[in-house]
């Protein structure tokens, strides 16, 4: 299951009935550990991918460079 199908779920969780104030924030924890693990499998990625592929996801080798080393935790 997609990390968007899991937010859309929780969003319709959410939507049908209100929850418990300790439920929405374990929600909006695992949502934001998602995020970051996402971040950092994504620079990890961008990290080893050839120069030669830089161009096919349209940026440059200094922003590759500059994108991969931000930390998991800055957008």
């Amino acid at each position: 299951m997609s990390h968007i199908e899991n937010l859309s779920r929780l969003s319709v969780l959410s939507g049908e009935q209100r929850l418990p104030a300790l439920a929405n924030l374990a929600v909006a924890f695992a949502v934001l550990v998602t995020t970051w693990d996402k971040r950092r499998k994504t620079r990890t990625h961008l990290a080893k991918l050839p120069p030669h592929l830089h161009k096919d996801i349209g940026i440059d080798a200094i922003t590759a460079r500059y994108e991969a080393s931000k930390p998991f935790w800055q957008h």
